[in-house]
């Protein structure tokens, strides 16, 4: 039952966990992260903690039984200009917890925290991730294009909706 999965954001004392779980994510659906196996295994624990302090910036995390099964990440951009859109990025879910609503009660988590610091939400899902594109739709997210050959793992290269969801009626910043 989701009812027994706690959603919380992460601490930089759930570093450890995070990383853990980000990494099998890398590895087990590459196609779905900007980021690389290569790439994130060895970033250091000291910074991942940092990262999960960073506020307004956060992840969430999902977790039965105390141990992580579910994530997804939040960053505002950094840019004077855009400074009035956040990035939902990192959604991940364990396999054997997927089918429950975790994915779709942590984008949520990030959704009602980002009304607290943006006016416009973007993320980008891979066009064959149907599950995923099926989450964000009905919680409003809305395709504003398609981004070809955005990601390349080995010799394979993936395509990208791109999407956003306007906050700027839910009293976001």
């Amino acid at each position: 039952m989701t009812s027994d999965i706690l959603i919380r954001p992460l601490e930089p004392a759930d570093a450890e966990a995070f990383r853990a779980l980000r990494l099998e994510g890398l590895t087990v659906a590459p196609e779905a992260f900007g980021a690389s196996y290569e790439e994130d295994v060895s970033v250091p624990l000291e910074t991942i903690r940092a990262r999960l302090s960073a506020s307004p910036n956060a992840v969430f995390g999902a977790f039965a039984d105390h141990a992580l099964v579910g994530m997804a990440g939040f960053a505002v951009y950094d840019r004077m200009k855009a400074r009035h859109k956040g990035l939902l990025w990192g959604v991940y879910v364990k396999a054997e917890w997927r089918g429950r609503h975790i994915a779709k009660r942590l984008v949520q988590q990030v959704i009602d925290h980002a009304c607290q610091h943006v006016i416009m939400l973007e993320a980008a899902v891979g066009l064959t991730n149907d599950g995923a594109r099926r989450t964000y739709h009905g919680l409003g997210f809305k395709p504003y294009g398609i981004q070809r050959k955005a990601l390349r793992v080995g010799d394979t290269f993936y395509d990208e909706e791109l999407l956003y969801l306007d906050l700027a009626g839910s009293g976001g910043a």
